[in-house]
């Protein structure tokens, strides 16, 4: 396993969504609960994705949207109650139709990075219910942001069996 990137360099990336873990998120064990994790990260990856233009009026005008695949979510550092995190989706590669990222999140309070979602997606005809090229505007919007990630130095542990492949 590559080593965790540090608070520094995750915060390099902008964050897609940052909150104060509320009382409501803690399970029996006394710290956040994997179901707020997770809906915490498909949140922030929803708002990248609105940042990038895929919005109610792009579902509407265009009758496509983003299907979820595969997702992994990985754990390495507990987030109890009242501290800060945020998660900062890094963009890993993207194919004619569907794109893989990770969404990093980091505990403000502790200074560590806490989980990763790992994520593979899928743009999707909302008529048909199947994959379908992703539009050139939007593409290019996804490749600008894959150059800027591309840049950074540092590494996020993945899964290693996820990733956009080929269709045999």
């Amino acid at each position: 396993m590559s080593a965790l990137p540090t608070l520094s360099e995750v915060t390099q990336i902008r964050a897609a969504r940052r909150t104060v873990a509320g009382p409501e998120w803690e399970d029996e064990n006394g710290h956040v609960n994997v179901l707020h994790f997770y809906g915490f990260h498909s949140h922030a990856a929803d708002d990248e994705l609105t940042r990038l233009g895929v919005d109610d009026d792009y579902r509407a005008s265009r009758g496509c949207g983003v299907f979820s695949v595969e997702h992994h979510l990985r754990f390495f550092d507990e987030v109890r109650i009242g501290e800060e995190v945020s998660a900062h989706l890094r963009w890993l590669e993207r194919a004619d139709k569907v794109f893989h990222a990770v969404s990093v999140l980091v505990n403000h309070t502790t200074g560590r990075v806490a989980n990763t979602l790992e994520v593979v997606e899928a743009h999707v005809d909302l008529t048909t219910r199947r994959a379908r090229s992703i539009p050139d505007d939007l593409a290019a919007r996804i490749d600008r942001e894959l150059l800027v990630h591309s840049g950074l130095t540092w590494q996020v542990p993945l899964n290693g069996s996820m990733g956009v492949r080929a269709r045999p």
